[in-house]
């Protein structure tokens, strides 16, 4: 048997990333060390050529694909040794399959345990008649004459044995690469087309967009993909792809690929195999083809929406009231400390008595509430108004989205925090925490409930968690984490933390009180030299016992700054307060890299914009009140591939489409928009029956 050789994994990534060896050589050895993204992209710049998160990505992703298909290759061959299959010029073709859909082309004939029409054929002894045939043109009185001898049980006549031997070349020609090529090709280049299924017209009419649906299959953008196949998923919908060409001209471009000759017997069967083999197959394919495109586009929106949202400006380590409104149970209110720690709840009836407000005034007063977060959900923008008329002079009062909220107070994680509150309570505290600090409430909740990107429920789950998890750990770590005050779930994403070495962090916080310096991370259960090197870079403390530990310079390097200090003539705290003063030193330059002085100048630095009170038009309560023509003030509450949903201040979100954002052309939404983004929009349509406002940025 062919022996495989080993895939030069560096050159092959770097010819599919177009990332150099060197930088591929470098991520690949620093992440079989154990290092992860986060850190490689902040900590090793200058070794792996200043990748950044993404790149880094995409060579760790693509190093997996080339080793995945080496292990597939080596499966296949043992496979078809196994099974008698195996010859020489077979294991050439597997070695030089460039990627899985060629490589499972050549393994498709030799399958264990397919069961055929054909193989009915071949285990009546039809073969010797079918290679027969194929060996040059014959014609259908020599085929006939030739079958009499083969003719028994199963196949009683000479009709049944011919039908039995085109079965037999049939499978063959649908088996082989270059047909299957052809009629590939041309579903690739066809029509993708949806139908609404019988009789469910009414049922199914929020997929009247896609009732009679066709277009290229080029062109089909990815979220009509999902649209129509979650439409087919329900029981709404068929699908189908067409080819570009008919069966007998695939027949007539595909058969001198396959038959020395040709004939019209070659034909016949040529046609029969493409009607009733390949093109069935072959659709499922490019389909799934579609699906696969179309999932990467959703997983980039959402990994975009999720970077976004949970980059939301905080208001800040300030005292904070939350508010879950609600009408049959009433408003539920949480007072807040500046950490977020939970002090008092009650119940405002606000729907009944405006002066229900009136509850929470001592609370204000005797704790400096400085801001109150009203949940953005039902009986949402009424609680905001009559919140604002009593306190919006001496606090800030703002809408908060609560998306996700009651998947929260749900939530073990919920019950693990507050074992002794009412589940009401527990949403009213997840409010006022995402309104003091988005990122470290949110990565509480599944990303998948918080309302953003598009289709994520149709991802596969495994795919949508690995994306979910690499998002937050970007951003996390991107922001950094006080370690005297972030949550374990927060912890949790800190490059080189997990559960258990998080809890182990918060336990010793809680047994030692603060912590004053980063090396005594290194005392803490679970926390050995390669978690400590992984994470302390990512982690702060501010006002602590070393100045350095409150900027994003690394332990590793706060040698080589004291070292430049002192070339300096400066103390520390003067470097950490001016990190110009190293740049304007040739001799300090020389002692530290670029990137050490990049990280000196986020001493405390939140990346994260400054929070931004929005103020919804008075007029617009409902979507009964909505007029066309009329400018509001909006916030881009979601981004998909088509536009981006407006919240409006009303229960129902207006659809910005694409084309009415800008008057030029754009590939994106996310070109002109991002999450969380004030913007004026126009009314421009709307459809009481569906529940639909259609707005415009244009003029």
């Amino acid at each position: 048997m062919i022996e495989l050789k080993v895939p030069d994994l560096i050159k092959e990534t770097s010819i599919n990333t177009g990332a150099s060896s060197h930088s591929v050589k470098a991520v690949l050895e620093l992440t079989g060390d154990g290092c992860t993204i986060p850190f490689i992209a902040r900590y090793r710049k200058e070794v792996t050529g200043g990748l950044d998160e993404v790149m880094i990505a995409s060579v760790i992703d693509t190093a997996r694909k080339i080793e995945a298909l080496d292990k597939r290759k080596r499966a296949i061959l043992k496979s078809l040794e196994e099974t008698g299959s195996y010859t020489d010029e077979l294991g050439r073709l597997v070695e030089a399959a460039a990627d899985m859909a060629t490589l499972e082309d050549i393994y498709a004939p030799y399958k264990p345990g397919r069961k055929t029409k054909a193989d009915k054929a071949i285990s009546a002894g039809l073969l010797p008649l079918a290679d027969w045939i194929i060996e040059r043109k014959r014609t259908l009185d020599e085929i006939k004459a030739k079958a009499v001898p083969f003719i028994c049980e199963g196949f009683n006549t000479v009709e049944d044995v011919v039908q039995g031997a085109t079965e037999i070349i049939a499978q063959k020609f649908a088996d082989d690469m270059n047909a299957r090529s052809v009629v590939r090709t041309s579903l690739r280049k066809g029509v993708f087309s949806s139908k609404v299924k019988r009789g469910k017209k009414e049922e199914g009419s929020v997929y009247s967009d896609y009732f009679d649906h066709s277009e290229p299959v080029s062109k089909v953008a990815p979220h009509r993909v999902m649209a129509v196949l979650r439409g087919e998923h329900e029981g709404f919908l068929n699908v189908s792809v067409s080819p570009a060409k008919d069966a007998e001209e695939l027949a007539e471009m595909a058969m001198p690929l396959f038959f020395r000759e040709t004939s019209d017997f070659y034909k016949d069967c040529a046609k029969y195999s493409i009607e009733k083999l390949l093109l069935n197959s072959l659709e499922t394919e490019v389909i799934a083809e579609l699906r696969d495109k179309a999932i990467e586009a959703s997983l980039e929106y959402f990994h975009k929406n999720l970077e976004q949202i949970l980059n939301a400006p905080p208001f800040g380590e300030k005292c904070v009231i939350g508010v879950d409104p609600g009408i049959r149970t009433g408003c539920k209110a949480a007072l807040l400390d500046s950490y977020g720690n939970f002090i008092d709840s009650t119940v405002m009836n606000l729907h009944m008595d405006r002066s229900e407000a009136l509850k929470i005034r001592s609370w204000i007063e005797k704790h400096q509430v400085k801001g109150i977060a009203v949940g953005s959900g039902t009986f949402g923008r009424e609680s905001l108004e009559i919140l604002r008329s009593y306190y919006a002079k001496s606090t800030v009062v703002a809408s908060v989205s609560e998306d996700g909220a009651s998947i929260y107070s749900a939530s073990e994680t919920a019950r693990e925090e507050f074992p002794e509150l009412d589940i009401t309570v527990r949403g009213a505290i997840s409010i006022g925490r995402r309104f003091q600090d988005p990122l470290s409430e949110l990565v509480k909740i599944t990303p998948e409930s918080l309302g953003i990107g598009q289709y994520q429920h149709d991802m596969p789950a495994k795919m949508l968690a690995e994306k979910l998890q690499r998002t937050v750990e970007w951003v996390v770590n991107r922001v950094g984490a006080n370690i005297n005050t972030a949550s374990q779930y927060l912890l949790n994403y800190i490059s080189g933390l997990d559960r258990k070495r998080s809890a182990e962090i918060v336990n010793a916080r809680r047994l030692n009180g603060r912590f004053n310096r980063i090396e005594e991370l290194k005392k803490v259960k679970g926390i050995g030299p390669k978690s400590f090197e992984q994470c302390a870079g990512f982690l702060r403390i501010l006002d602590g016992a070393e100045i350095l530990d409150s900027t994003g310079v690394h332990p590793e390097s706060y040698p080589l700054v004291k070292k430049a200090a002192k070339v300096c003539k400066v103390s520390v705290e003067e470097l950490v307060k001016d990190p110009s003063i190293i740049e304007k030193n040739n001799e300090a330059a020389e002692l530290v890299t670029p990137s050490i002085i990049e990280e000196l100048k986020k001493r405390g630095l939140d990346p994260r914009e400054r929070f931004e009170k929005v103020e919804f038009s008075e007029e617009v309560r409902t979507i009964e009140d909505l007029k066309t023509g009329m400018i509001l003030t909006g916030i881009v509450d979601n981004i998909t591939a088509f536009g981006a949903f407006i919240d409006i201040g009303i229960k129902e979100k207006g659809l910005l489409h694409i084309s009415e954002i800008c008057n030029e052309f754009i590939k994106s939404p996310s070109e002109k928009l991002k999450l969380g983004q004030v913007v004026k929009v126009t009314v421009k349509q709307i459809d009481l029956e569906r529940k639909r406002i259609s707005l415009t940025m244009k003029g």
